[in-house]
């Protein structure tokens, strides 16, 4: 159980978010709620998030970031 309980959304930013949520997962996470609590931190932080959806980077240069951070840590596959 986590020590902050959620909050039920508070403004009209919030609630529309809350139901964004539901409609894609099929519920709010938790860290969506605790965010809540915070308007300002909730609104950055989904405004990054929704900036992070519509950013699209080219499948070869995924791939070639993926073998480079595996090649920085020292994984071996």
């Amino acid at each position: 159980m986590a020590r902050i309980e959620g909050s039920n959304p508070r403004g009209v930013y919030q609630r529309a978010v809350f139901w964004f949520m539901k409609r894609v997962l099929g519920r709010v996470p938790e860290p969506v709620k605790i965010l809540a609590f915070s308007p300002t931190v909730f609104k950055g932080r989904t405004g990054m998030e929704r900036a992070l959806m519509t950013l699209s980077v080219p499948p070869g240069l995924v791939t070639l970031a993926q073998i480079r951070v595996a090649q920085r840590i020292g994984c071996p596959f």
